[in-house]
């Protein structure tokens, strides 16, 4: 673990920060989309490693890796790309396998990790977590027909989906126990609009700002630290204006692709802690840079952003073969900025 803990707890509380932290991360298995249950591949792969990738980066904080289990089978529900068969869905019990297993790898990465590493559990809201129940069972088809598919359904009957995804939230509150209860510091919540023209600003604030809300409220009353992530992946972009008044106090989006840079988004949104700034493709200058690009990039960021309430990250998770040295040459950058500039 780096030793700027400090400056870390200075930036999540918005305040002057004399290093500035750096954290970003990359899946562990080939395709995190694969719906894992219980096979052990998926579970050994994020215990194992978590720790592994933490100590080669040196990691200022940890979003901890949940690969396959990014889905979950809808209780009740045959198949859930059928609008009658999703009028069945009812809440999972708490013994569920999608709960069990996440249990059981969370209590693992955060006992192999330093007690004073701060760690995050990986949640994604019901929106994005229930279009991607959508492709469960073909999880190498592009992820766009997972939007398509939502859409498809909320035409059919938007009473149903709606329902599901109500149901869905109680069911992603039992996951953010789990975290809560493996000992993690705080949550990562991965949020994201459909990305369908079908799918408007009135769905957005009738219902997915409503049951987004209902599970930030819920992250807030369990843990002082929470991080709003509006998913760029894949190149989904987003409105970020709609996302303002979101209840957590640290911001995460794609400034590579929604149009505003970390500066701009910390006036956006209203000087909440940012965190982000490079961006997260192979092209970018994380995974094609020299030691010496990849300080100038960061020094741009923190020249623009300034140093309070600022955390170097990704747009989103990076590409898995971006060299570990390059995340420690990005890490040395941000860490030595004052240093260098004299501050």
């Amino acid at each position: 673990m780096s030793n700027i803990h400090d400056d870390l707890i200075k930036a999540f509380n918005n305040q002057e920060e004399s290093a500035i932290p750096l954290s970003v991360w990359h899946h562990f298995t080939p395709n995190e989309h694969v719906q894992a249950d219980d096979n052990q591949y998926f579970i050994d792969a994020d215990i194992t490693n978590e720790p592994k990738f933490v100590e080669s980066v040196g990691s200022d904080f940890v979003k901890l890796m949940n690969d396959g289990f990014f889905t979950y089978n809808l209780n009740d529900v045959e198949n859930p790309n059928n609008i009658d068969s999703l009028k069945n869905i009812t809440e999972i019990d708490e013994d569920n396998i999608w709960l069990t297993s996440q249990s059981k790898i969370l209590r693992e990465q955060v006992k192999s990790l330093d007690s004073d590493t701060i760690k995050f559990s990986n949640v994604f809201s019901a929106v994005t977590l229930f279009k991607w129940i959508l492709i469960a069972d073909q999880p190498d088809v592009d992820v766009e027909i997972a939007n398509e598919k939502f859409a498809d359904l909320y035409e059919k009957n938007p009473n149903v989906v709606i329902h599901a995804l109500e149901v869905i939230t109680k069911d992603i509150k039992k996951q953010i126990k789990v975290g809560q209860d493996a000992g993690v510091d705080g949550i990562f919540f991965s949020t994201q609009e459909i990305q369908d023209d079908r799918i408007d600003k009135e769905f957005f604030d009738k219902v997915q700002k409503r049951l987004d809300d209902e599970l930030i409220e819920y992250i807030n009353k369990n843990f002082d630290i929470g991080i709003l992530h509006i998913c760029g992946f894949a190149g989904a972009q987003n409105h970020l204006e709609w996302f303002v008044d979101y209840d957590l106090p640290v911001f995460n989006w794609a400034t590579k692709f929604d149009g505003y840079s970390l500066s701009e988004g910390k006036k956006l949104f209203k000087n909440k802690v940012v965190l982000g700034g490079l961006g997260n493709t192979e092209n970018d200058v994380l995974v094609t840079g020299n030691k010496e690009e990849i300080q100038s990039e960061i020094d741009k960021l923190l020249d623009e952003t300034g140093t309070t309430g600022v955390i170097i990250g990704a747009d989103c998770t990076v590409p898995r073969d971006t060299p570990d040295e390059h995340i420690r040459w990005a890490a040395e950058a941000a860490h030595t900025y004052n240093q260098r500039k004299g501050s």
